[in-house]
């Protein structure tokens, strides 16, 4: 299991699966996966972490199963949930049949892997029947966030600076920032985090152009394109001046600063979420 698979892990193992599941409802892709995904069954959750859609979908008498890095959270949710399966492996290979689903979600996983999605994408196309439909969403390599690049970057420089992350308590792994740094394509934003192995490639946010790019690729046929989830899109480009996360309510608390910017910055510019439903283009 890599870094990224781990983050994920003791985050989804850190809380109830019922609450995670309950949290769902409060996301804004709901109408969307209600309409869609209701006469497109059965449905693989593609980096299902905990599995909770895949719950949230059983609920409502949708068939799903999951994939995910994680044998420690299939299990779970295989325990959970035995009337569905849950498989834990590669996204790019997935080991069912051609064809076996009509539905697949897969709601900020493919931007993970250092890579890119193509594989990933590849498998999704072999996955759907003929006339089945993905939803996919990545991190939105926006105009603010590549505005903001180079200065993020210098920043992040700073930070990972190891007598400075000493001075102020932070921990220091062993691999630097400068070695992470060297793997993943940079015209692709790469984010990258740490942990006590020190840094690592995080996951890519892709502009519309390379989505687009990589799904015709795949033999995806593109049927929706938006950007969704502007207010965290305004959190993760501005921070605590902006407003805290409240997970409780799964909803960002404004600062006023925070209003403010959400008023004048559009989603097109500052949503978190490039969004794509997708059909097997035959």
């Amino acid at each position: 299991m890599n870094q990224v698979s781990k983050s994920f892990e003791s985050d989804f193992l850190s809380e109830a699966l019922v609450q995670q599941i309950d949290a769902c409802d409060r996301n804004e892709l709901v109408p969307l996966l209600l309409r869609v995904f209701a006469e497109s069954q059965p449905v693989l959750e593609a980096g299902c972490g905990s599995g909770r859609w895949c719950g949230w979908f059983l609920r409502r008498g949708i068939a799903c199963d999951g994939v995910d890095w994680s044998q420690e959270l299939c299990d779970r949710a295989a325990r959970e949930f035995p009337q569905a399966r849950f498989f834990a492996c590669d996204m790019a290979s997935v080991p069912v049949p051609d064809g076996s689903y009509g539905g697949i979600i897969a709601l900020g996983s493919i931007e993970h892997t250092q890579d890119g999605p193509q594989a990933m994408l590849r498998e999704f196309r072999r996955l759907l029947r003929p006339g089945g439909r993905a939803l996919i969403t990545v991190p939105f390599g926006s105009p603010l966030r590549r505005l903001a690049s180079p200065f993020a970057n210098l920043s992040l420089t700073v930070k990972a600076i190891p007598q400075l992350r000493r001075l102020f308590g932070k921990r220091v792994g062993p691999t630097r920032l400068a070695n992470a740094r060297k793997g993943p394509r940079h015209d692709w934003l790469p984010f990258f985090s740490n942990d006590e192995q020190g840094w690592f490639f995080y996951e890519y946010r892709f502009t519309r152009s390379q989505m687009r790019s990589f799904l015709a690729e795949a033999g995806l046929a593109v049927r929706e394109e938006f950007v969704g989830f502007h207010d965290e899109g305004i959190l993760h480009h501005f921070g605590r001046l902006a407003g805290r996360f409240d997970r409780q309510r799964v909803a960002v608390d404004f600062t006023p600063v925070g209003r403010l910017l959400r008023a004048v910055l559009p989603v097109g510019i500052a949503g978190h979420m490039l969004c794509y439903l997708v059909a097997r283009d035959d």
